[in-house]
């Protein structure tokens, strides 16, 4: 078999919003409206530049609850460029972009191969005009398929090399990333399909879940929120003559989202605390030279703490910090300034004296029991009522994060200004 290379990419979410990442200057507008089309741009950009044999797409290209006729508008645009450097396309239709909801009407070049959304359909997979194997693929037809795509795959006995594409959940475990299940099955299904290699998507995490065969999810190349952090993007896949594959991930997104944590243990003054937190920064753009929106997490127990635990404070803090990006060609961004730090107290000591921070802690234990505990106690306040279905918003991992406020916050009250031991 002839030696090729493929680009396996997918959930490209073409003009996805980042309102909440909005309005902190020009120049972040502009990156942020423009972050997964210039992602998109540079796939397209490397597979003419390297010349390869084919691009593959799992699914999700826009995001059709927003009806976004120009992302599909750019979408064809950039199948045409692919379409002059004479690169196949072979691309499934996803969650957000059934093949329901492609409303333009636009033609898209005969070197777009779009797999039916009926049943799995092969298409002949060709390097130097010589047909090597197939590419198979079906597409989600409405949404929220929950059929066992995978099942359905069976490669052609005759292919030298078999390629799955495919937009759906492998494994239970994966449908817990704030993704919808779509066409559930496990590893057992997709072995019974005899490929070699399949290009999944719908997690937006790049992964490999199996080498033989290859099953890999390529993530998103461009990342769409804080929980989307760290570098995003595609995988360049070489073929050996004997079907052997091996993956270059490949980093797209215009824009990184990261984490930075600032320790107050130690630090005694603002102007320490705001160094620390420029240092981060600088560190941030030596490293990667990106576009970089960042979540700043105070963290550790420490004299700063009450300046800390100042929403104000913070907010001021946020706009000083974000005032230094403004100029720079290169923005290392925070868009955020959460608290986790705590005084410097030993609360199981406090929890043993006899004073109204030792109540305060004790009582807390008894009504403060577990997340269950908490929520009955939400539910049955009268004020409940007002939430309406914002109370199913109110997940276990948001109502720690307040049981750990409450108990620090209480405590902090009750001590006082001065009271730090």
């Amino acid at each position: 078999m002839q030696p090729f290379r493929f680009i396996h990419c997918g959930d490209l979410h073409l003009g996805a919003p980042f309102q909440y990442a909005r309005g902190m200057s020009r120049s972040v507008d502009r990156a942020v409206a423009e972050a997964t089309y210039d992602a998109f741009n540079n796939i397209i950009e490397l597979a003419v530049r390297e010349r390869v044999n084919a691009v593959v797409i799992s699914g999700d290209i826009y995001n059709s609850e927003d009806h976004n006729l120009e992302a599909q508008v750019r979408f064809v645009r950039a199948m045409y460029q692919l379409w002059e450097a004479h690169i196949p396309v072979y691309m499934v239709q996803g969650n957000h972009d059934p093949a329901e909801s492609w409303r333009a009407g636009l033609a898209m070049p005969d070197n777009v191969h779009v797999f039916s959304d009926t049943q799995v359909q092969r298409f002949p997979l060709m390097v130097n005009n010589i047909e090597v194997g197939g590419v198979y693929g079906i597409s989600c037809g409405h949404g929220n398929e929950q059929t066992n795509f995978a099942s359905q795959y069976k490669a052609f006995e005759r292919d030298e090399f078999s390629l799955a594409v495919m937009h759906g959940t492998v494994g239970a475990s994966l449908g817990s990333e704030d993704h919808n299940i779509i066409g559930p099955c496990n590893l057992s299904d997709i072995m019974q399909g005899a490929m070699d290699y399949w290009a999944l998507g719908h997690i937006h995490k790049a992964q490999v879940l199996s080498e033989d065969p290859m099953v890999v999810y390529a993530g998103n190349p461009q990342g769409l929120h804080r929980k989307e952090s760290g570098p995003k993007g595609c995988y360049m896949v070489r073929v050996a003559h004997n079907g052997h594959c091996e993956l270059e991930f490949i980093e797209t997104s215009e824009i990184r989202f990261e984490e930075i944590k600032l320790d107050i243990a130690g630090i005694r003054t603002e102007s320490e605390l705001l160094e620390l937190l420029s240092n981060k920064k600088q560190s941030l753009r030596k490293r990667h030279n990106k576009n970089t929106l960042v979540s700043v997490n105070l963290i550790g127990t420490g004299p700063m703490y009450r300046l800390c635990a100042d929403e104000a404070v913070r907010k001021l803090w946020l706009r000083e910090t974000q005032a230094e990006e403004k100029s720079k060609s290169t923005f290392i961004m925070p868009y955020r300034m959460t608290n986790k730090t705590r005084p410097a107290v030993n609360l199981a000591e406090r929890r043993l004296l006899s004073d109204m921070v030792g109540d305060y802690l004790r009582a807390y234990d008894d009504t403060v029991t577990d997340v269950d505990a908490v929520r009955q106690i939400l539910v049955n306040r009268p004020e409940s009522k007002r939430l309406g279905g914002y109370l199913d918003l109110l997940s276990d991992d948001v109502l720690k994060r307040v049981m750990e406020r409450s108990e620090m916050e209480g405590v902090t009250v009750l001590m006082g200004a001065n009271d730090e031991h």
